[in-house]
């Protein structure tokens, strides 16, 4: 495929996500909203739809995916002196800014991909001497506190979601501060 029919396809897919969001923003549910809606409302046929996404459930997770890289470096910045609570309070802001996505999306999946980051092997082994310092055991230990933690927090944004998000973002992260500071605190891992 040449460049020119790259940049289409990225720009077709960029379109049907457009699409499907501005339908979500205006109150429509998802199990409602079916690839024809989607295709006329960006101008294109159910063929061209099918080759960017198998459904609008796989439309679903791929934006969360999409979302999940776009904070991936609050999360793993190097160099940058944020605390947890500060890329927490980031965190809950773009979920905020995205809540017509991620309201229907929470409604009806258990995992969020904005909490699956992915480390280099310099951040793998800097998590493996903190987890040393906090005491886990071993890496099995560590690896269900990540998955506890990381339901707990999908937890969190579906009830502050119903709530309407009306707590401050730095509100929510100081929430999840305080939660889990007093024990071995947060890592957390793909």
């Amino acid at each position: 495929m040449n460049t020119a029919n790259n940049q289409r396809f990225r720009e077709t897919e960029d379109r049907i996500v457009e699409a499907f969001l501005g339908l979500l923003g205006e109150g429509a549910e998802p199990e409602k909203v079916t690839v024809r809606r989607i295709c006329e409302a960006c101008g294109i046929n159910r063929s061209s739809f099918y080759l960017h996404f198998v459904d609008v459930i796989d439309l679903m997770v791929k934006i969360d995916r999409r979302y999940a890289e776009a904070v991936r470096g609050i999360f793993t910045a190097q160099g940058h002196h944020w605390n947890i609570g500060e890329r927490f309070a980031y965190f809950f802001q773009f979920v905020r800014d995205h809540r017509a996505f991620y309201e229907p999306y929470l409604a009806r999946r258990p995992d969020i991909h904005l909490l699956n980051v992915t480390l280099t092997e310099k951040e793998l082994h800097g998590i493996e001497q903190l987890s040393r310092e906090r005491g886990f055991g071993s890496e099995g230990e560590l690896r269900y506190h990540q998955a506890f933690f990381r339901a707990g927090i999908a937890a969190i944004l579906r009830e502050w979601i119903a709530g309407g998000c009306e707590e401050p973002p730095e509100e929510m992260a100081a929430i999840l501060e305080r939660e889990y500071a007093p024990d071995r605190g947060s890592l957390l891992l793909p």
